[in-house]
């Protein structure tokens, strides 16, 4: 896999916690668990942070 392949599913693997964390939190489809939604939480922030930082680095550099 390509390193923008890598990002783009950290990225949609930090939103889709982050979607899980709040149903974790509102109470939504899988129950209240307070402990779930922040560890999904962080781990949401954490997955969106590593593929914004692995498009902006693995990003082409153009002629100088």
């Amino acid at each position: 896999m390509k390193n923008t392949q890598l990002s783009i599913s950290a990225i949609v693997l930090g939103v889709l916690a982050l979607v899980v964390g709040a149903l974790y939190l509102a109470n939504i489809l899988l129950g209240y668990h307070p402990t779930r939604a922040y560890i999904a939480f962080g781990v949401g922030a954490i997955l969106l942070l590593i593929g914004i930082v692995g498009m902006v680095v693995s990003r082409p550099k153009g002629p100088a």
